[in-house]
């Protein structure tokens, strides 16, 4: 079966399109239809799904949901008639025209087959009950299909023909689905997906709402058929009401629980995330922060010393260069010579006067006795040698004091001061720049990570508090929700026994009357309807899960860690790796999730053996690129038909590559606004 055109009139922007949908030839069975958000591809899949489906379709529809409606398709937002006062045309009404519709032509075995639905709308836009107008054509010659006179249920024996023609109301979520659906399926745990995707292969949805419905029948004909005075059945018909009321509240209560749980699991990844990436955000670590800061500090303000030290001394005196210091050090060395010279002479001309008082005492002895002539002139003689010792004074020394101030050992110890100078590096200089810089950089890094921690440290302490509490919560819905299941099951057996103690009473008061007899048959048939349910889940197990390995397989990110996934009849889940070791734990991503829910979707529709187009809008969003890939050709690679509404940035670029051999044909969205209104149009995309 394929889908062959679909036709829109005055359905949300679309004023009038007609897509066309050739036959699938070969491996090529992709019908992409792309454009941006906004522009009607969502639009598109709500008049496919309310088109073949009705009212009972309304489940399917993501703008019909509310926030609160992953546990089913129960759980709506809107009702049909609300939800339709919003699709006509806006310009529908004023130009005269007080209707929509969608016409779906299929070709199932070479048969053409159309349906036709109309909503027809009041002068003010609203919809009315009823106010709908189906007909179905089938073969060239477009037979009408209707029910016979005779049927009273006309709107039954059409869901019926739907179901039987097309696909199983069960299984329609399989074949149309959109991405925001997929996030909602995921949710939930691993093992209710699979539990209800089953019961949703099966049909079980529909016998467990058949026998609920049997024992409610048989009830009441038993409660018809036993005696007003009859205190015994009054007793038991009461305990089957208290038990029921009991089951009813356990229900509740596990509804509450199954419903809270998946939000807050959400939740609670979500804050471990968010505090995992805030790192220890505690005040602890902003005091060791603000340490670490101030040693750098200290380092730093060590190094700017050190470096002052060296501008005001040897960095100055290095930048005068090597030959001015050089004579400076000449300079003082000859101050040095002059000084020693001066100390010399003065320390000899302090013992001349000494040295010649015993010299005219030794020349007055000699004998025969000199003149003092003669003496004078000897003393005078050793007076000008000894003044010859001094003058002139030695070759480099120098005339003058020019560094009076330098004296002694002060000058030394400035000669060696130039001679350290000249041993000096521009690397030592470098090497204190460099450690100011990095201590200053260090602390300031350390200062923004402590003011980004004192700023956030009261928040993280919110989170904190907050996860302990959704942790509490988690902890106190799951002890909720298997006390509710426990409960259920044994008022379930308490129930049975009472139903069965009620018939052996009502047997005993009117046997043999009709409207026990009804009540024994309907109660039969609840029984073994019970046996089915409890036996049809484990049936189908072992092949689901055959077929999700494959598809994980070929979907997920790193799938080569799980070697094949394993369902027991219970429906838990087990990805096992090649040594037996259950991942299952490993795969908990928003990705990997969706991934699974896709692998659960694709092995359903599979094991299903339906032919039905699988039409998908938007399924890639939260995954990786390589899990966008995987599923793209997971879905694509399959017998039957495939519709993709894809989003202008989804399904392109290398997406697009990975399935271009599989595309029919594809179509582009166009959007023009006139007054205001927007109105969808049909291109081809050249892709």
């Amino acid at each position: 079966m394929h889908l062959r055109a679909v036709e829109l009139r005055d359905w949300r922007s679309y004023r009038h399109v007609r897509f066309e949908f050739p036959e699938p030839q070969g491996l090529r069975n992709v019908i992409l239809v792309r454009g941006p958000n906004e522009h009607g591809k969502t639009s598109f899949f709500e008049a496919v799904t309310l088109g073949l489906f009705g009212q009972s379709g309304l489940p399917l529809v993501p703008r019909a949901r509310g926030a609160g409606s992953d546990d089913g398709p129960d759980r709506l937002a809107t009702t049909y008639n609300r939800f339709l006062a919003g699709v006509l045309h806006r310009r529908a009404i004023a130009q005269g025209r007080q209707s929509c519709s969608v016409i779906l032509e299929f070709e199932a075995d070479g048969e053409p087959i159309e349906i036709s639905r109309t909503w027809h709308f009041a002068a003010n836009g609203q919809h009315k009950a009823y106010d709908e107008e189906l007909r179905i054509f089938e073969g060239p010659d477009r037979r009408a299909v209707a029910p016979p006179e005779a049927e009273t249920d006309r709107d039954g024996w059409y869901r019926d023909f739907i179901a039987r023609t097309f696909v199983p109301a069960s299984l329609a979520e399989f074949f149309l689905f959109d991405g925001e659906q997929v996030q909602r399926y995921a949710r939930r745990d691993m093992s209710a997906q699979v539990r209800e995707g089953i019961q949703g292969l099966l049909g079980l949805p529909i016998l467990k709402s058949l026998k609920e419905s049997l024992l409610h029948y048989g009830q009441h004909r038993r409660s018809n058929a036993a005696g007003p005075s009859d205190h015994k059945v009054r007793e038991v018909e009461a305990e089957i009401q208290r038990i029921e009321s009991e089951m009813a509240e356990a229900s509740r209560r596990l509804e509450e629980a199954t419903s809270r749980l998946p939000d807050l699991e959400e939740e609670s990844d979500s804050l471990v995330q968010c505090l995992g990436a805030s790192g220890e955000a505690s005040m602890a670590r902003v005091g060791e922060l603000a340490q670490e800061e101030q040693r750098l500090r200290d380092d730093a303000r060590g190094a700017t010393d050190g470096l002052a030290e060296l501008l005001a001394g040897d960095v100055a005196l290095a930048l005068a260069g090597p030959t001015l210091r050089d004579e400076v050090v000449a300079r003082l060395r000859a101050e040095e010579m002059r000084e020693q010279w001066e100390a010399g002479r003065k320390q000899g001309s302090a013992n001349l006067d000494r040295y010649v008082d015993d010299l005219v005492r030794r020349l007055e002895a000699v004998i025969p006795p000199l003149e003092e002539d003669q003496r004078n002139t000897v003393v005078g003689a050793v007076r000008e040698a000894w003044h010859a010792l001094w003058h002139p004074p030695p070759e480099g020394c120098a005339e003058e004091y020019l560094h009076p101030a330098l004296m002694g050992a002060t000058r030394s110890q400035a000669m060696e001061r130039f001679e350290e100078v000249a041993n000096r590096s521009a690397a030592e200089l470098s090497g204190l720049v460099a450690t100011f810089r990095s201590s200053i950089a260090s602390a300031e890094a350390k200062k923004r990570e402590r003011l980004s921690l004192e700023q956030h440290a009261p928040e993280a302490e919110r989170l904190s508090a907050r996860l302990r509490e959704v942790s509490e919560e988690i902890g106190r819905l799951r002890q909720q929700r298997d006390e509710a299941q426990r409960a259920i099951e044994a008022l379930e057996g308490e129930l049975a026994a009472k139903r069965q103690e009620l018939g052996r009473h009502t047997d005993a008061i009117g046997r043999g009357k009709p409207a026990l007899r009804r009540a024994r048959q309907a109660e039969a048939v609840a029984r073994l309807i019970d046996e089915i349910l409890a036996e049809a889940v484990p049936t189908q197990v072992g092949e689901v899960a055959e077929a999700m390995t494959g598809a994980w397989k070929s979907m997920a990110h790193m799938a080569d860690r799980v070697d094949r996934i394993e369902i027991t009849p219970e429906c838990e889940v087990r990805m096992l790796n090649r040594r037996g070791e259950d991942l299952h734990g490993i795969e908990k991503s928003a990705g990997a999730s969706q991934v699974f829910t896709q692998a659960l979707i694709w092995a359903l529709t599979h094991v299903s053996g339906q032919d039905f187009p699988f039409i998908v809008d938007t399924p890639l969003a939260r995954l990786s690129h390589d899990q966008r890939l995987g599923v793209l050709r997971t879905f694509t690679d399959r017998p039957g038909q495939v519709i993709l509404l894809s989003t202008d940035e989804e399904v392109v670029g290398d997406k697009l590559d990975a399935i271009r051999d599989r595309i029919l044909v594809a179509y582009q969205l166009r959007v023009r606004h006139e007054d205001g209104v927007s109105v969808t149009t049909l291109e081809d995309d050249l892709l």
